[in-house]
């Protein structure tokens, strides 16, 4: 704790305070700093009064900043890095995220989209349009947004209806024969009643990929996306009602799969050096094997702009849902209860050695049905702020996944079995009580304190085995022939997170705070096809942090900083095993420490003119493990190494200008920039898991009505065209590459009525 108080004494020192730097609605009007109303803990207020370090984006920034999905948002949020594996989007929050392949875990950092938790990965894979805000919060959300937010909850609030009519669309396209349109339709049905509807669809001619196996272009999206919104608004009660459907038949980011072996089936020299990253085709796929007669098949091709996949990377999925939310306020007291309902069904081919083998051919299913209930009770009694509820969750999910090796002579596997193979079932149930309190001390002091039982009950029934290559159905299950694993098995998880806090305000435009936080996040059940299936225990993280949030020069400087000390207990972490032939598995390692800073800076130097940098700096390591993982490099011990997705460094930025060129219409220059220093992507850190640095910029010229009625852009993305890796899975017989999307450019255009 030594090195902590040293952080925490240079941060009152410097007299800066936490991240939480809230872009304006409109990044057009630079030199607007009316303040920005959150939801953080439920009840409306000035995001600068909320002592937790969030980060605000409005309508116009996401949509200028073609924020749709995980990875666009992350580049724009400090401390922050996302990864896709398997279409399984997912943030890293302070170097706290999911790694995983499969379906049925929860990420550490939760999803809600008007405050409807969303508890699997892939249910993020519908696009985000017609967004009216989101709320970035860093740290242990447990006390108010519950389940698994050890590292932090990303809250997307969609447009309510209004009482007007109005519409707007927007329409964007690129140079890689991939276009998109999105809006909405307004109008008010009476003075009690308001409907709205907005539609996203995304199609694509091509893509920025090329499958040298078919010679064609790869990378187009499929996707289609309805929402459909009812609200009545009463004297006293309001209700909101929700219903969605998705359908997504795109082609998928594909890999790349670098050789591993000498002729002779040897590991190759170029792995130990870190050498294969940059010199792809160094080395062989399949040794002294040759699967067939395609030599795409036996080195990987130099760019990432390549696949030579015989079942690449592809979607299938649908999905529909909704809520119905009710308000009711009474006097100081209000009351809300959000009833949600979700279904998603997942359906996609992979190729992870990308090649034209079956060597690795996979299939992936998974089927949720999700059902939640929270009701809430906020009170405003006097100087105090009191907020208390339940919650209850239960999905259900059906799996079914396998593995095509039936052309790999590596693995040995049987003629007559040769694929690997999983199927199970899966049921949460999760009970909640919780409470929150803000009491005023004085004008300026208030204490926090925050409280939340959990109680998760996990059910399984799984069997891995090595199965024949006969997969039927829409779920693709295959006949089992060989059992590998079995189990039927239920565990409870139950535990008690809080939050306590102190805020102070010397000033109406400083707020210095101070906050202990713990967080948890539930066991559960790894299945790896064809492996041992295993149990791992919760996670718990214990956070403290300090900072504060200051506007400075006149409300033209916001300068904002946090730091903070992690302690982790019984650390979930993905990693390579023996157990599993073919994809990593998820095991408590012991624990973790991090120690971190983090700023953000806003100038408005003049009405016209708008500056946002923003910076991080993590030490994190393994702590008080005895874990032993198995590499390339043989046995290494994980005690003191750094976690996945830790860059010690990582900075972003935003430079925006605009000019006056008529009556009514102005011309508004911007980019975005983002660093993430050196870091590792598996868990054992070395030199062939280590992920180089990278520096990605965007840029953007817009003609827009200063009123806001329409836009027309042009815009590049990673402009200067760099490689930069986001994924890494070293298994046992391959490696796979998974790389950021090459640069592209295009035009947009957006109206409104």
């Amino acid at each position: 704790m030594k090195k902590f108080s040293a952080v925490l004494l240079c941060s009152v020192a410097f007299g800066v305070g936490a991240p939480a730097f809230a872009q304006q609605a409109s990044e057009a009007d630079a030199n607007t700093t009316t303040e920005i109303v959150v939801t953080a803990q439920k009840r409306a207020q000035s995001v600068r009064d909320v002592g937790i370090a969030i980060t605000v984006f409005g309508a116009d920034d996401l949509r200028r900043s073609q924020a749709t999905d995980v990875g666009a948002l992350a580049s724009q949020l400090t401390g922050v890095v996302a990864t896709t594996s398997v279409n399984l989007p997912a943030f890293t929050v302070r170097g706290i995220g999911l790694n995983e392949f499969a379906s049925n875990f929860d990420s550490p950092v939760a999803i809600h989209v008007d405050e409807v938790y969303k508890s699997k990965p892939f249910m993020a894979t519908v696009p985000f349009f017609d967004i009216q805000r989101v709320e970035a919060l860093k740290g242990p959300q447990g006390t108010l947004f519950g389940r698994n937010t050890t590292g932090g909850s990303v809250n997307y609030y969609t447009q309510e209806p209004e009482f007007e009519t109005s519409g707007g669309m927007n329409f964007n396209a690129d140079n890689h024969g991939r276009a998109r349109v999105d809006g909405f339709v307004n109008a008010a049905l009476s003075d009690e009643v308001a409907v709205r509807a907005s539609y996203l669809v995304a199609q694509g001619s091509g893509g920025p990929y090329r499958n040298l196996l078919t010679g064609a272009d790869y990378g187009a999206p499929n996707q289609m996306v309805g929402r459909l919104q009812l609200k009545w608004q009463g004297a006293n009660t309001s209700v909101r009602l929700m219903g969605y459907a998705f359908r997504d038949k795109s082609e998928l980011t594909p890999y790349k799969s670098p050789g591993i072996f000498n002729p002779d089936g040897s590991l190759c020299p170029q792995v130990f050096t870190g050498e294969v990253r940059k010199n792809r085709g160094a080395c062989l796929k399949y040794g002294p094997f040759v699967p067939g007669p395609n030599p795409l098949g036996l080195r990987e091709t130099q760019s990432i702009r390549e696949l030579s996949a015989d079942n690449p990377q592809g979607a299938n999925n649908n999905a529909y849902g909704g809520y119905a939310r009710v308000e009711h306020q009474a006097g100081p007291v209000t009351l809300t209860s959000i009833t949600a309902f979700d279904y998603f069904q997942r359906d996609q081919t992979d190729d992870p050695d990308n090649s034209p083998y079956a060597t690795a051919n996979q299939n992936y299913y998974a089927r949720i049905n999700q059902f939640s209930q929270e009701l809430r009770l906020f009170a405003k009694l006097g100087r105090l702020n009191l907020l208390v509820g339940g919650f209850y969750e239960h999905d259900s999910i059906t799996d079914v996944t396998s593995a095509d090796l039936s052309q790999n002579a590596l693995l040995g596997l049987p003629p007559f079995a040769p694929r690997l193979a999983a199927t199970f079932k899966q049921k949460v149930r999760s009970l909640a009580a919780f409470s929150n309190a803000e009491y005023a001390l004085t004008d300026t002091l208030s204490l926090i304190a925050g409280l939340r039982y959990t109680s998760d009950r996990t059910s399984i029934d799984a069997q891995t085995y090595l199965g024949a290559n006969d997969p039927t159905g829409r779920t693709h299950v295959v006949t089992p022939v060989i059992p590998a694993d079995a189990l039927v098995d239920r565990r409870t998880d139950d535990t008690t997170s809080f939050r306590a806090g102190i805020n102070w305000k010397p000033t109406p435009d400083q707020l210095v705070y101070a906050s202990i936080s713990r967080g948890f996040r539930s066991g559960g059940y790894s299945i790896p096809f064809g492996g041992v299936i295993t149990s791992f225990d919760p996670e718990r993280l214990t956070a403290y942090e300090i900072g504060s949030k200051s506007r400075l020069l006149n409300r033209m400087l916001d300068l904002n900083v946090s730091a903070f000390f992690y302690d982790y207990k019984d650390l979930q972490t993905n990693v390579d095993d023996p157990s599993s032939p073919l994809v990593p598995i998820t095991r408590n390692i012991g624990g973790s420490r991090t120690y971190g800073v983090e700023a953000d800076v806003t100038l408005r130097p003049t009405p016209t003119f708008l500056i946002r940098l923003g910076g991080s700096y993590l030490d994190s390591r393994f702590r008080n493990t005895d874990a032993v993982i198995t590499t390339y490099a043989g046995p290494i011990s994980l005690d003191g190494k750094r976690p996945v997705n830790n860059p010690k460094w990582s900075g972003q930025g935003m430079v925006q200008k605009s000019f006056e060129i008529g009556a009514g219409r102005e011309l508004i220059a911007n980019t975005d920039f983002r660093y993430v220093g050196n870091r590792f992507l598996e868990a054992t850190g070395q030199v062939f898991d280590r992920a180089p640095s990278y520096w990605v910029q965007n840029a953007r010229l817009t003609l827009a009505s200063k009123e806001g009625g329409w836009e027309v852009s042009a815009w590049g993305k990673n402009i200067w065209n760099k490689e930069y890796l986001t994924y890494l899975n070293n298994v046992s017989f391959f490696r796979l590459e998974i790389y950021g999307e090459p640069s592209s450019y295009g035009i947009s255009a957006a109206f409104k009525f």
